[in-house]
């Protein structure tokens, strides 16, 4: 980097910084693993005051401005991110903390059985009764109007500190941090969901008619979970044995877990263990965990196999490389590469090769409908975001939820949910930019290995390359550098239109 005096201790910095995000997902993964009982991250924040401070964040905004090289300004933009959205982390914690407490211990009492908050999608997703699922949603939007109230005052604080830093709104303080084209990405959305929408329509109308007894514009938010779990196929997909099936191929690539010492698997069954799979990347190239708890059915394969992809990109990262640019940046770089292992179940030989499946094609065809059904679910929710954020008065506009979300999937969405289903950051433009680029790179890796590429060790090495470097591109980046082209809905178009 370029020497200036008025630059924070580099060095120290980096140090303090890797210490932090130790500290923090250690503790997300012990919480959410259910070895921990409450989430205790306010003494961390507190520990590493000096890293998010607005001082800090305000300095380093200025060094990304001034530097000169491009390899200067990638880390300067890193470090700014970080010390930014970690002031911002750092005001929101007790809130943070005071959200997790409560949605630990909420509870909605239904068909004589208590449901724990975290337990209440899983029930969704299991319960054939559609007006047991209305009633179980009716009482899980009691909740989400409790927990809004919280939401809307940690939003307040967000944009306190967007306004401080001269944003004249959430949007344009993102794009800037970011450096992401919003502009365009909506464009191309905007004509995705008119070129899919009549496919769209017409596969969900045979899907929903058959699986819920009534067309996909008669459905509800609530009846989604239990419409696209996949239940026909779960003999093909048990709980037991899990693990071994769907890391079959990582043995054939040379690459197994049980010789990958980076990667923890935590497969123990506890109480409190969130029941989705997560991976916690505690120190890249070093310890990362992927945390599963399986329920059967292939929802748990197919999760499994996107952590697995993170655990891959995190496990290789050359640790040797600056820590903000492996620790920090766009969350994209890292879905492309678990969404690359996860859609190895839209394979037929990879489903008959290490799932054991004779004929594949009805699940293959179901899966690529989800994905369909993901992608217009992100892009309507990403639009919805962007016209939401695009100034500061939010309050009153759950009908902007509701208006795309509906638009979108046809589907009656509830405006409980507004806020919910907000994310921090535009993190669902990181999903669809990885959605994108993945299918270019699966393209390429097949184009390079053949079709069986996720048997093939020359792929892995391959794959080794891309991960080392963490996260220092974004897949725009890496759609330039891997496959010579800028990012391109047109591959991932054809895969799920057939």
């Amino acid at each position: 980097m370029s020497a200036n005096t008025a630059s924070p201790d580099l060095i120290a910095l980096r140090t303090d910084l890797s210490k932090f995000i130790r500290e923090l997902s250690l503790e997300n993964y012990l919480h959410f693993s259910g070895q921990k009982e409450t989430l205790e991250i306010v003494p961390i924040y507190e520990r590493y005051g000096h890293l998010v401070s607005k001082d800090l964040a305000k300095n380093l905004l200025e060094r990304w401005q001034s530097v000169e090289t491009d390899e200067d300004r990638k880390s300067y933009k890193h470090l700014h991110q970080f010390a930014f959205f970690g002031y911002l982390g750092n005001l929101n914690k007790e809130l943070f903390e005071e959200m997790t407490k409560r949605q630990a211990s909420m509870k909605i009492e239904f068909d004589g059985d208590e449901i724990g908050y975290h337990g209440i999608f899983p029930r969704l997703l299991n319960e054939p009764d559609p007006d047991k699922r209305m009633e179980i949603d009716d009482k899980a939007c009691v909740l989400e109007e409790e927990l809004n109230k919280l939401r809307m005052e940690s939003w307040g604080v967000t944009f306190d500190v967007f306004r401080e830093f001269g944003y004249p709104s959430y949007r344009e303080g993102c794009q800037s941090s970011f450096q992401i084209d919003y502009d365009w990405l909506a464009g191309e959305l905007r004509q995705f969901l008119d070129e899919t929408e009549a496919a769209y329509i017409e596969a969900f109308n045979r899907l929903s008619s058959d699986r819920l007894g009534y067309p996909i514009t008669e459905a509800r938010k609530c009846d989604l979970g239990y419409l696209m779990r996949g239940g026909a196929w779960d003999d093909y997909f048990p709980k037991e044995g899990m693990v071994e099936k769907a890391s079959g191929f990582l043995r054939d690539m040379g690459i197994p877990t049980d010789k990958t010492p980076a990667v923890i698997l935590d497969t123990e069954e506890r109480e409190k263990k969130r029941p989705r799979a997560f991976c916690s990347s505690v120190e890249p190239g070093k310890e990362v965990y992927v945390c599963v708890r399986p329920m059967g059915g292939m929802s748990d394969y197919l999760t499994f196999l996107h952590e697995v992809g993170h655990a891959y990109h995190f496990a290789h990262t050359d640790s040797t490389i600056d820590a903000e640019l492996i620790q920090i940046g766009d969350s994209a770089t890292s879905e492309v590469f678990a969404f690359n292992f996860n859609y190895l179940a839209s394979d037929p030989e990879w489903l008959k090769t290490y799932i054991g499946i004779d004929d594949p094609s009805s699940i293959v065809e179901f899966i690529l409908l989800q994905k369909m059904y993901f992608l217009r679910r992100y892009s309507s929710k990403l639009l919805y975001e962007l016209e939401l954020l695009s100034d500061y008065d939010i309050e009153g506009k759950s009908d902007l939820y509701t208006k795309y979300l509906d638009k979108g999937l046809k589907v009656t969405h509830r405006p409980e949910n507004w806020l919910n289903d907000l994310d921090p950051a535009f993190y669902s433009a990181g999903y669809l930019r990885a959605w994108i680029f993945e299918m270019q790179l699966r393209e390429h890796l097949i184009s390079e290995f053949g079709t069986d590429w996720w048997r093939n060790p020359k792929a892995a090495d391959q794959l080794k390359e891309y991960w080392s470097t963490g996260r220092k591109y974004m897949p725009e980046e890496m759609a330039e550098r891997i496959c010579g082209r800028k990012l391109d809905l047109g591959p991932i178009k054809r895969e799920i239109m057939g």
